[in-house]
């Protein structure tokens, strides 16, 4: 069965067929601080509906970019390092210091799981993080196309990532015409006042 539950901010739990997959960690408490890099910080208004010691057993991780409000403490912490992360190459690299499975994906790169005759692929789509001044202080970002077959049926989910509107919205729909499910952030997260 395919469900998606949902624990906090871009953090979820997306079971596709038989595999199961975290997206952007983040469990820190209601009032805690998230470090968002060049010395800014984020501080969470709500409360995870769950933490890491509750997550089922897990497949992989998909993670849009390396934020203290996407992958936290707590989930660096708690989370198992054998676990393989799918994410940005940037984000990779820092994950891999710490000792994670990272796998950097480039835009439109795609890592297939398998498990007997039913495969999940996790293809990086294009982002863009903020423009101007801010899209020079922030990381690299990346949307998400997850694609479970089994017996000749498609399941697709988008996961758009930390992304702001652009002609790359336009590429993901041209490259991808038929998405089942879209799963978009549409955080609050305000770095000086600005969305």
């Amino acid at each position: 069965m395919d469900t998606l539950t949902f624990i906090g901010t871009a953090t979820t739990i997306i079971k596709l067929g038989s595999f199961t997959l975290l997206t952007d960690p983040n469990f820190l408490h209601r009032g805690q601080r998230a470090y968002l890099g060049k010395g800014l910080w984020s501080r969470r208004l709500t409360e995870p509906s769950m933490q890491p010691a509750d997550l089922p057993l897990l497949d992989a991780i998909v993670l849009v970019h390396l934020h203290g409000d996407h992958f936290d403490r707590v989930a660096r912490a708690g989370l198992g390092r054998d676990q393989p992360v799918f994410t940005t190459p940037n984000a990779a690299r820092r994950l891999r210091t710490w000792n994670f499975a990272a796998h950097g994906l480039q835009t439109m790169q795609q890592e297939t799981l398998t498990r007997g005759d039913e495969t999940l692929t996790i293809e990086a789509l294009p982002g863009l993080h903020a423009r101007g001044v801010m899209g020079a202080l922030l990381p690299p970002v990346m949307g998400s196309l997850l694609t479970r077959r089994r017996d000749g049926v498609q399941r697709t989910v988008y996961l758009s990532g930390d992304t702001l509107t652009g002609s790359h919205i336009s590429d993901i729909h041209a490259r991808h015409r038929e998405i089942d499910v879209t799963v978009m952030h549409l955080g609050g997260t305000r770095v000086l006042s600005t969305p």
